[in-house]
């Protein structure tokens, strides 16, 4: 089974002054596209995204760094 991954907390409450809050399960093969597409926007200068939407930029981006870190560390305990 592929591992998944979370982005976010999920409130079980409706505050109406607050935006609804949603919680994504990410495969690890669709957490890397979903990065190189935001990389891609930023190089483009075609999003300029908010406080909330970097944040979340960045959650994403040091998840996928993690990702890689785990991938080259077994890389490294095989050799």
């Amino acid at each position: 089974m592929k591992e998944r991954f979370t982005i976010g907390e999920v409130n079980n409450y409706m505050n109406p002054n607050e935006d609804k809050s949603y919680g994504v399960a990410l495969s690890e093969k669709q957490l890397k596209f979903l990065v190189q597409c935001i990389d891609i926007a930023q190089k483009t200068e075609s999003i300029s995204p908010d406080k909330e939407e970097t944040d979340i930029i960045r959650r994403l981006g040091k998840k996928a760094d993690e990702l890689e870190d785990d991938l080259y560390s077994d890389y490294e305990l095989r050799n």
